[in-house]
């Protein structure tokens, strides 16, 4: 999950455990330190009082709660006397008499032989824990000494306590400052992301791109400012490469054009001097007038494609429309009608809602709706139902041209509008298309700045067409 963060958060997180982290083994050393040196004077204090309340004397009564009353003596002093064979015969707790406290079971943790100089912690039951020494023998009886540590532990519990507030005090004041300080570190990246994010909704694949974007560098030589550099000299390569690719489309559209123009002449000289020969019924072999015929159409569907390259050339150079108001109901039905006569084998309905008016080259979108309609004609089998619809929106009028035929190919659905696509080569040879049609559709909808869209699945073939409403 940590890996899915954003790097600010994780930048902000790794920081405030660090921190985290560090206060807490610098507050366990501390701690450790403390309760060292406490536990230290403890034992001094021990040492003292067994040294003021040493028991050498063999003549001595053993009852020696009373010395608890002593000056010096602290609170909660311990006296606990036991002999060789591990019977306690006094306890005291502050010169009161414990043995109810200080059972045999309690004691068990208490040496029963004597320790010597050193000085042991001694749990003792729920009186908690003590340093205990030895104060002295009297004959086989051994008297220990001991002091509570339960001070030591409420100072150390009450500094764990201040530490521990302190360490989340400071983390949340470096999560404070990390976010600020972060977020100015952030800030390179950020203006690369968002230039990056403009150069992404660019439209590179095609028409003239300035590509001018580029990121500020406020120091070369830090790790973000090397990748700004990096990513400036990414764009300025991406940038030569659209230089050339507009170079190379400017050449060849330059050259369809031109051969477009070239072969007007020569094609119109052939079609026109076969159909004369063809009119003055020259005496001639049926394989001649055969031969004069094919000439004729071929010639026919080559002016006709020289055409619709020539019109692309002219839409690649963005070369205006001549826009007027038009009503799209009517456009539709007359192209409706046109394409009845053509397809009597199909079925065509057309449904427009009146008053939809678009700012539209009549010619050319006529020519847009025809070719949606050829389309359908050539692509469906006889019996097809082909429907027109016009609707209108507040801002748009969406014309669908639909069919209930096969539908059309995944493997060209997504390159449908591209040119000289053709969905079944055979077949669109012998009906003469060029593979043209559709992408004509698509440039002339884009230089009226509307879209097309299409899907199909068996029986329902959509082409859907965006305009903008006319005011």
């Amino acid at each position: 999950m940590f890996s899915s963060w954003p790097l600010r958060k994780r930048l902000i997180a790794v920081t405030a455990v660090l921190t985290a982290l560090a206060g807490i083994a610098i507050g366990v050393a501390t701690l450790v330190g403390i309760r060292s040196y406490m536990v230290g004077q403890l034992d001094e204090d021990l040492l003292q009082a067994t040294n003021r309340h040493h028991m050498v004397d063999n003549n001595r009564d053993p009852d020696f709660g009373s010395q608890l009353n002593g000056p010096g003596t602290s609170v909660g002093t311990v006296l606990v006397a036991f002999n060789t064979a591990g019977n306690i015969s006094a306890a005291y707790l502050n010169a009161e008499a414990n043995a109810r406290e200080f059972t045999g079971r309690q004691l068990a943790g208490i040496p029963q032989t004597g320790w010597g100089p050193e000085i042991r912690t001694v749990r003792i039951g729920q009186s908690g824990e003590y340093r205990m020494a030895v104060m002295g023998k009297q004959g086989d009886t051994t008297f220990l000494m001991g002091l509570p540590t339960a001070a030591i532990d409420r100072t150390v519990s009450r500094i764990a306590t201040f530490q521990l507030i302190l360490v989340i005090v400071i983390v949340g004041l470096v999560v404070l400052a990390g976010r600020k300080g972060v977020g100015v570190a952030m800030r390179p990246l950020e203006r690369m992301r968002e230039t990056a994010n403009r150069v992404s909704g660019m439209q590179l694949a095609s028409g003239e791109v300035a590509l001018t974007e580029r990121v500020t560098v406020d120091d070369p030589n830090t790790e973000v400012g090397q990748l700004g550099t990096a990513f400036n000299r990414m764009l300025d390569n991406v940038d030569e490469a659209l230089t050339a690719r507009r170079a190379s489309e400017a050449k060849v559209r330059q050259f369809v054009s031109d051969a477009s123009h070239e072969l007007r002449t020569p094609l119109t000289a052939i079609r026109g001097y076969s159909e004369l020969t063809r009119r003055h019924n020259m005496d001639v072999s049926d394989e001649v007038r055969h031969a004069l015929g094919r000439i004729e159409s071929e010639s026919v569907r080559m002016t006709e494609l020289v055409e619709d390259l020539l019109l692309l050339a002219r839409l690649d150079e963005g070369r205006d429309l001549e826009l007027t108001r038009l009503d799209v109901s009517k456009l539709l039905k007359d192209a409706v009608n046109d394409a009845q006569v053509a397809g009597a084998d199909h079925t065509w309905t057309v449904t427009a809602s009146r008053g939809l008016a678009v700012a539209a080259d009549k010619n050319r979108l006529y020519q847009v709706f025809t070719n949606l309609l050829a389309n359908a004609r050539t692509h469906t089998p006889a019996g097809t139902t082909v429907t027109v619809t016009a609707a209108g929106t507040d801002t748009d009028v969406v014309i669908t041209v639909a069919d209930d035929g096969p539908g059309i190919p995944a493997d060209i659905r997504d390159s449908l509008f591209e040119r000289f696509v053709r969905a079944d080569t055979s077949r669109q040879r012998a009906t003469g298309s060029t593979g043209l049609g559709l992408a004509i559709v698509d440039g002339l909808v884009r230089a009226h700045k509307g879209t097309i869209a299409v899907t199909s699945e068996p029986g329902d073939t959509r082409f859907t067409i965006t305009l903008p409403r006319a005011v």
